[in-house]
């Protein structure tokens, strides 16, 4: 992967530490909450890795969710009411999921962009031209059409499937028993019924939208999703039971921070 894979230099509407962003009703619950337990890595083992070391990081710094209440921060909030420790009181903020989303009314910064020299990151787009894909099975061929998208932050390419799916065996949806979590990029991520098809694909998740994933699952059904060709089983509500494709998701890499390595977690177990 290079540098200029990556969809600009951060997340739309986060800011440095040391900028007003700190002040943030959300910003300012989840510190505490961090330092009540000794550190992201102690809040990660108290909460029984119900968010990750890398979201708390982002969260503190103000890359918090701001176009949906996700499950990550409403598993957080439902842990920390059961712990009886002063939240959200002591904290001199409103609950979790009452100071983000869009209910907290939070008007996102201007993101400052940087040329574009080179390929585009796959998680920003599903497709950046026109395409024909045939798809054949002993049984079944499929058409699928990837319509253009531009160039401006939103879901990845809509998909029209031809012909219904027939043929194919079950897809495994099966990991390891925990659930990780991935950040989509600042593009957000398109999600499929079935990623060898690419069938139903008209129900994108945001961008910078923590999500629930099971497994990831080989098919490099399109050419976007090289190198790695891995999609992940979402376990969010909205999104439960769908797959999203691995390189739309931030997998470890942090905003701003190059080079990118990562189209896929390869912490997240293959689905059997």
């Amino acid at each position: 992967m290079t540098d200029t894979q990556k969809p600009g230099t951060q997340q739309p509407g986060t800011q440095q530490p040391g900028t007003a962003q700190d002040s943030a009703p959300f910003v300012r619950q989840i510190t505490w909450l961090v330092d009540h337990a000794g550190g992201k890595d102690a809040l990660v083992r108290a909460t029984g890795k119900k968010v990750s070391a890398r979201t708390l990081d982002n969260w503190v710094r103000g890359d918090y969710p701001r176009a949906a209440v996700t499950g990550a921060v409403r598993e957080l909030d439902r842990w920390a009411l059961a712990q009886g420790f002063g939240y959200p009181e002591a904290a001199g903020a409103p609950r979790l999921i009452d100071a983000c989303g869009p209910a907290a009314g939070a008007q996102p910064v201007d993101e400052p962009r940087v040329a574009e020299t080179g390929p585009t990151r796959r998680r920003a787009l599903l497709a950046a031209s026109a395409a024909a894909l045939v798809l054949a099975t002993a049984v079944v061929s499929v058409l699928v059409t990837l319509a253009v998208v531009g160039r401006t932050p939103g879901p990845a390419a809509t998909v029209t499937v031809a012909a219904p799916t027939t043929g194919l065996p079950p897809l495994p949806t099966t990991g390891d028993g925990t659930l990780y979590t991935e950040q989509t990029g600042s593009q957000g991520s398109n999600t499929f019924a079935d990623p060898r098809t690419l069938a139903d694909g008209n129900v994108p998740v945001p961008a910078a939208t923590d999500v629930q994933v099971v497994c990831r699952y080989y098919a490099p059904s399109i050419p976007s999703v090289a190198p790695d060709g891995f999609w992940y089983l979402l376990d969010t509500e909205g999104w439960a039971g769908r797959w999203a494709p691995a390189n739309t998701f931030w997998n470890g890499d942090v905003p701003g921070v190059y080079p990118y390595t990562h189209n896929t977690d390869f912490a997240v177990p293959l689905c059997s």
